[in-house]
């Protein structure tokens, strides 16, 4: 038996054939084939006994939609006796026998479609799918690399094919048809989910790997920090991030993520202390010069804070919320047009996030201590527009980007869109 908790299905609307096949739509076909096989010269009985089987699909596939599997199983095997040779009629009579539980009488069905012809799109995919259910996963496989080379662009072969390898503990070799499935269907959620899990596994076999050869290396304490920081388990991250730093103080970037925490912990002298000591192992480490620079701009130093921030764009242009608190320390020092390039800098690189949604707020304020109302007015309405469509779609990160700020909790730094108390 495989363990995968979750089996996305392809079959929610398996009468629509488009998705699976490429295009192919049962009734012009047969109505195709059946115009060919009559000819110009056809009788009037002969048309009458050629719609029998095309109107047997039609009423196939309405029962498909309504849910009547059972009745379109009957339809499409009034197909199959009345054109034996049409791959087509057996295919659907393959979905629909799978649709009404007969997994068997479906792999039957599809096999015979396939045995006259081999390249119909589709049919390896369900066979595949039937064969995993009942757990024969190698001949599984075997189906979905087939579809996968009839149908390169069906990205549910790709995302089948990665579940069988999961399910045979093989998370390595499921990323690359994820990973093809994710490009081909970027949006759909259960590529995503197969995917994330794939490489779940491949980054716990690998830290278990780790643990294997040396428990107390530093590498294992600092994963199990960053474990605990990713769970906002402070302390205990804290914890685990000193320990790497005993036992190798001029590792590159250890010191940025204690001090991250002690960010998180509300303790900003040590957290700026162990970003200089940062600076110290790596001179050129663009996002300690971020996070310092930013920690100093809002709490501390202003001055310094903008030179470092200067500094870490000079190194890193992308560090583009830097922008926004660039600006922030700008208006400390009274240097507020400066200020106006910066904040427009931080739109302009994401209209959306929360460092442009801030930076609007700033601006507003900027253009009314200067007595321009409608500037301000305009800067105030784009603020609360961002705000509004961010709180619609709000939701928690579930990985912290080395380059974000901490923060305690995602939930209570909307204002700034989790970049920090600005």
């Amino acid at each position: 038996m495989n363990t995968l908790s979750a089996r996305p299905d392809p079959l929610e609307d398996p009468f629509n054939l488009i998705s699976f096949t490429g295009g192919w739509q049962p009734c012009a076909v047969l109505i195709a084939l059946f115009l060919f096989a009559a000819g110009a010269a056809t009788s009037v009985a002969q048309n009458r006994a050629a719609t029998t089987p095309q109107q047997a699909m039609v009423e196939g596939s309405a029962a498909m939609k309504a849910g009547n599997f059972a009745a379109a199983v009957a339809d499409y095997t009034e197909v199959t006796r009345a054109q034996p040779r049409l791959a087509e009629g057996y295919f659907n009579l393959g979905l629909a026998l799978e649709q009404a539980g007969r997994l068997g009488d479906a792999l039957a069905a599809l096999e015979k479609a396939l045995q006259l012809k081999p390249e119909l799109r589709g049919a390896n995919l369900f066979v595949g799918i039937i064969d995993y259910r009942e757990n024969r996963l190698k001949e599984a496989e075997s189906s979905l690399q087939r579809e996968t080379v009839i149908d390169p662009r069906n990205a549910k072969a790709y995302m089948w094919l990665g579940v069988c390898r999961l399910a045979e503990n093989n998370p390595q070799g499921a990323i690359a048809p994820l990973d093809k499935a994710y490009a081909l269907d970027p949006a759909n959620v259960d590529i995503l989910y197969h995917r994330g899990r794939a490489y779940l596994l491949m980054a716990n076999a690998s830290f278990d790997s780790m643990y294997k050869l040396d428990a107390n290396s530093v590498r294992v304490h600092q994963v199990l920090g960053e474990a605990y920081a990713h769970a906002y388990q402070t302390q205990e991250a804290i914890n685990e991030f000193e320990h790497a730093i005993d036992m190798a103080p001029n590792q590159p970037g250890l010191h940025e993520e204690l001090a991250d925490q002690y960010w998180i912990l509300g303790k900003l002298d040590r957290a700026a202390e162990d970003y200089r000591k940062e600076l110290a192992v790596d001179p050129r480490a663009a996002t300690a010069m971020y996070k310092l620079g930013s920690l100093l701009v809002l709490n501390q130093s202003a001055a310094e804070g903008v030179d470092l921030l200067r500094a870490s764009l000079r190194e890193d242009p992308s560090l583009s919320d830097a922008h926004y608190y660039l600006g922030t320390g700008l208006i400390t020092l009274h240097q507020e047009h400066d200020a106006i390039h910066e904040f427009e800098q931080a739109i302009a690189a994401d209209p959306a996030n929360g460092c442009a949604m801030s930076s609007w707020y700033k601006l507003a304020l900027i253009y009314r201590n200067a007595n321009d109302p409608q500037q301000s007015q305009a800067a105030m309405q784009n603020f609360q527009r961002i705000r509004a469509q961010r709180q619609e779609r709000h939701s928690s990160p579930t990985i912290r980007q080395r380059t974000e700020l901490p923060v305690e909790d995602p939930e209570k730094n909307q204002l700034a869109g989790g970049q920090g108390n600005g």
